[in-house]
């Protein structure tokens, strides 16, 4: 087991053992340690903050680790273009080849570089956006002066909340329903990355997989952020399955693929995810019968090994296709064992829905034109 796994066991253990304790004692330390620096830093990047001259929305969470915010950002993308705006995204483009130097990963027309330059997600936006601008690097006023000479008139700023060198219009917080407060604690003894009273610089809040938890837990979270950031307004979230595409389809941003096409299909589920109990959900729900799964470690890099090892297992178990997440086919796109596999792979999308509609998001941006 890996410190990584061992810690986050400790996070969830409600009685570790006197070893447990000893190492909960240690990153709690640290944890004081973490917290302080944070807040010096936010003091004086927030002193020393710019503008960069056209409306910014930042996307971002209080947490370690995925809350949604891809699919978040996509979502709010195609609003935004529906509603007569030009928007840009700017991510970190984080452990990408293009995190230090910064680069354009997509102008909205054409993508430039190559997945390894852009990093997995920007990579996967500028996929599903054929017409926004995508934009990586650490410096993000950088990113912002060369997406205004792409036309954008509103940026949308990837995992933005934390990121204090800029002034921003409004931050939108996604807080994931499983897990909201990162078990109680800051890292690294728990996930949160600032205290808790941080979410009263939020502007909006989206409560993400609140479909996969009781009605009365949504509840407890809804009183807990009124309590913690009186009046900001909370929206619930999920993530649905939208398309099934195939993967020579999905490469060429050709996102064609209603869920009827494939109701009923044998599929082999291949993941590298943090959660891939999450995803056999969804593919259920898309109306895949599901014949078996191969689930690597989150982040995970493919190799054509690992390829053969998947088609061997779903030809094995009568599989009539190998469906994959988005974020796994970012990492698979250049292995050769796809384009001559004996069973064709197949890309599931999924898409955020808001409960409570979108007006409630898009009064966010009303007086941003």
């Amino acid at each position: 087991m890996s410190l990584e796994n061992y810690v986050t066991g400790l996070m969830k253990n409600p009685s570790p053992d006197l070893k447990g304790r000893l190492m909960l004692s240690l990153l709690e330390r640290l944890e004081k340690v973490y917290l302080s620096q944070v807040e010096k830093r936010r003091k004086k990047e927030e002193s020393k903050a710019e503008g960069c001259g056209i409306p910014v929305i930042s996307v971002g969470n209080i947490t370690a680790g995925g809350t949604g915010k891809t699919p978040c950002i996509i979502k709010l993308a195609d609003m935004l273009e529906k509603d007569g705006f030009h928007p840009a995204i700017i991510s970190r483009g984080y452990r990408s080849g293009l995190e230090k130097e910064g680069g354009v990963v997509s102008d909205g027309k054409s993508i430039l570089v190559s997945q390894g330059a852009a990093g997995d997600e920007p990579y996967m936006m500028a996929l599903k956006l054929p017409h926004v601008p995508v934009l990586v690097g650490k410096d993000r006023m950088k990113s912002a002066a060369a997406a205004k000479e792409l036309k954008a008139d509103i940026l949308l700023m990837d995992d933005g909340f934390q990121y204090w060198k800029m002034k921003r219009d409004r931050d939108l917080v996604l807080l994931d329903c499983t897990n909201p407060f990162g078990y109680e604690h800051a890292l690294p003894r728990g996930l949160l990355r600032e205290r808790p009273d941080a979410l009263k610089r939020a502007s909006l809040f989206i409560l993400t997989k609140s479909d996969q938890v009781e009605e009365k837990r949504v509840l407890e979270i809804r009183n807990r952020l009124e309590k913690l950031a009186p009046n900001i307004p909370v929206i619930c979230a999920s993530h649905s399955p939208s398309r099934a595409v195939s993967f020579s389809k999905w490469k060429e941003r050709n996102h064609e693929g209603p869920l009827s096409e494939i109701k009923g299909k044998r599929a082999y589920l291949v993941s590298g995810i943090g959660n891939p109990a999450a995803f056999a959900r969804t593919a259920k729900e898309a109306g895949f019968f599901l014949t078996g799964e191969m689930a690597y470690d989150d982040h995970h890099h493919y190799s054509d090994e690992d390829l053969r090892n998947v088609i061997s297992e779903a030809v094995k178990y009568s599989a009539d296709m190998i469906v994959t997440t988005e974020k796994d086919a970012v990492k698979m796109m250049n292995l050769k064992e796809i384009e001559k596999a004996a069973v064709p792979f197949y890309v599931l999308e999924i898409e955020m829905a808001f409960s409570e509609g979108e007006a409630a998001v898009r009064k966010q941006w009303e007086d941003l034109k």
